[in-house]
């Protein structure tokens, strides 16, 4: 598939980056360095000029006959415009939008481009499940499944389940721990595996399940009292999943307009007109005594220093987002372990919607760590074996098997038959061997 992505910021490379290994994709920028960086990292052909330029677009359809075009400019106004003019000059080219303020995702845009994919709404959804999950940490969804991927942390307090291996848990039915996560190890024999207070405990399942599973390992403190920084769109949209949960919000924004609209929409919300840095006021505000502070405003140092109040006040549970990859490492040297990637969280959305058949679903976290899924045809190896007699290589495990949209999450005695969905969990897996026992060519970024 020909590929074109115009706008490579953080968002535009990232989603550049992980297509580049199942397609032919060009990139259009007019920012010299950019293109250099692309020229050098990525293999993607390159087209330095303004992709906004109905000109510009004419040549990329003649040079690069694209099957899709991706706007991923940081302008909504400019990625419905690219989307416009790509579906005159040929209507029957994929559009994908990237479209950040919900004003531009009107019944007209929607005509105009044939998926958009607002960042915002996505990270609120999702920090919103991590905040309301007390022991989660990440989280992400699977919607055209209905399944989702959480990572639980295990700490002192989960007495329960410390010393005890993964297969003599109570379990929740519809679910499973695909692996352990200890330090700088992954662990996929999870069965196995005695838990210890540090570990983190992927655990893929339906949303019922993995909520039964945070139950299981036991709530030392229920989220009940939230703190928001921030009230843009992802603020906004965190506020009304919270309140529509019945649960106590307080939120911080400095713009006295911005607290006007918030304060007509969320009845049951308290509004605070002031910086949520401010060390007086939230101490004035009793933010010592939240369950959970969510930094969710643009600027990325002003959640840094959220955080890092937070914390320093008591709150239990702190989480940000941030928006340039470099503070992905910063947050992580101050001790903030739950943050949330706009360039992830794009990239993610774009792969389930482009990449079939062996696709990535999710790339995670962690470097060479993939969660994908791969069909099984009637002359593959696999056929008719019990997954007990075959040798996965090392760092390969099956997660899970959707077969007729049912969840069958294996044991040693489960037979592979011909059209089953294997959901995959690789963590720096020989990628050679495990297309042999497959049958199939994988194109993943390991």
């Amino acid at each position: 598939m020909n590929i074109v992505v115009v706008g490579v910021g953080d968002v535009g490379y990232a989603v550049a980056e992980a297509l580049s290994h199942f397609h032919n994709v060009m990139v259009v920028d007019n920012n010299r360095s950019i293109i250099d960086t692309v020229k050098r990292f990525l293999n993607a052909s390159i087209l330095f000029d303004d992709g906004t330029n109905p000109r510009v677009l004419e040549d990329v359809f003649k040079k690069h006959s694209p099957d899709v075009i991706i706007s991923a400019t940081d302008r909504d106004g400019d990625n419905l415009f690219i989307a416009m003019i790509s579906k005159y000059i040929c209507p029957n080219v994929r559009t994908i939008a990237r479209i950040k303020n919900p004003d531009f995702m009107t019944s007209i845009s929607k005509n105009i481009v044939d998926q958009i994919i607002s960042p915002e709404i996505v990270i609120a959804n999702k920090m919103a499940e991590i905040a309301l999950i007390e022991n989660a940490v990440d989280y992400e969804s699977i919607e055209s499944m209905g399944m989702c991927l959480a990572f639980f942390e295990v700490t002192s307090d989960h007495k329960n389940i410390i010393g005890k291996v993964v297969i003599s848990l109570k379990i929740p039915e519809d679910c499973t721990v695909v692996s352990v996560h200890r330090s700088d190890e992954v662990i996929l024999d999870s069965e196995t595996t005695e838990i210890r207070a540090g570990d983190k405990l992927c655990v893929l399942g339906n949303p019922k399940s993995i909520r039964e599973f945070n139950e299981m390992m036991g709530v030392v403190r229920e989220a009940s009292e939230f703190v928001i920084i921030g009230g843009g769109v992802a603020g906004h949209q965190i506020a009304k999943i919270l309140e529509s949960n019945k649960k106590y919000v307080k939120l911080f924004e400095p713009d006295s307009t911005k607290c006007a609209a918030l304060a007509k929409e969320l009845n049951n919300i308290t509004i605070v007109n002031g910086s949520g840095v401010d060390p007086h006021l939230l101490k004035s505000e009793n933010v010592g005594n939240a369950d959970v502070l969510i930094a969710i405003t643009n600027a990325d140092e002003t959640n840094l220093l959220a955080c890092l109040m937070g914390m320093k006040l008591g709150v239990h549970k702190v989480m940000s987002r941030y928006s340039t990859v470099e503070y992905e490492g910063i947050f992580d040297i101050t001790g903030i372990k739950m943050t949330t990637g706009t360039h992830r969280i794009v990239v993610n959305e774009i792969t389930k919607m482009l990449v079939s058949n062996e696709k990535s679903i999710l790339k995670m976290k962690s470097e060479g760590e993939l969660f994908f899924s791969v069909t099984i045809g009637p002359n593959s190896k696999l056929c008719d074996q019990h997954i007990g007699d075959l040798c996965f290589p090392n760092g390969a495990r099956v997660a899970c098997i959707m077969r007729e949209n049912v969840a069958i999450y294996p044991r040693m005695d489960t037979k592979f038959l011909s059209g089953d969905v294997l959901l995959m969990f690789t963590y720096k897996v020989n990628i050679k061997k495990l297309e042999t026992l497959l049958g199939t060519t994988i194109k993943i970024d390991v």
